[in-house]
């Protein structure tokens, strides 16, 4: 019989493999990746989460932007959808229930933590968009939505998460250049982004 675990993480990145958004597969591993780096000895429920926490992006009726008049109501939105997902490939795969339990209440709080795990997660989405789908988010959205957006992004970083972040600025001179101008913004994350995709 196969293992939970291996079955929940194929059927995941299955479904996302489908997303419309190009960087969404790269950056469901990239976020386990820098999960695994800020914490080595995640658990299964963190690292579930962490590759499926953006899964609600990969279907075609996913939550949209323009159906929200504000950001953070689209985003919760997203995190209670993606979870309601995931619950369902992990039981499909009999994951361990308490596991099921814990990685969808991680992904409904991933874009807002509120406890040291959702916390965590919340860091290595962040580090992630900045590592992997700022180039491509950049190339759909222009400066100055990507300005915002990157202020966002920050504002849900720790002060360690911004000097991993400070520490790994895009090799492009221009983006390197919005996330420093984000990374030193007096209020980070005061403008909420308009962007309809991510």
């Amino acid at each position: 019989m196969r293992d939970p675990f291996d079955c929940a993480r194929r059927r995941i990145l299955e479904v996302i493999a489908g997303s419309e958004v190009p960087e969404d597969p790269a950056h469901a591993e990239n976020t386990l990746e820098w999960l695994l780096r800020l914490q080595p000895g995640a658990d299964p429920a963190l690292r579930l989460a962490a590759l499926g926490h953006d899964i609600d992006r990969a279907t075609p009726d996913r939550v949209r932007r323009e159906a929200f008049d504000d950001y953070d109501a689209f985003k919760a939105a997203h995190a209670r959808r993606g979870a309601a997902l995931l619950r369902r490939i992990l039981e499909g795969c009999r994951v361990a229930p308490e596991v099921i339990r814990e990685a969808c209440r991680l992904v409904e709080l991933h874009e807002v933590g509120g406890d040291p795990r959702a916390d965590l997660l919340r860091e290595a989405d962040s580090l992630s968009f900045f590592e992997v789908n700022l180039p491509l988010y950049h190339a759909r959205e222009g400066d100055e939505e990507t300005l915002r957006r990157c202020r966002w992004g920050v504002a849900r970083l720790s002060r360690k998460g911004r000097h991993h972040l400070a520490a790994h600025l895009p090799a492009d001179s221009h983006l390197a250049e919005l996330v420093r101008r984000s990374l030193n913004s007096p209020t980070p994350g005061s403008e909420r982004p308009f962007q309809r995709t991510v």
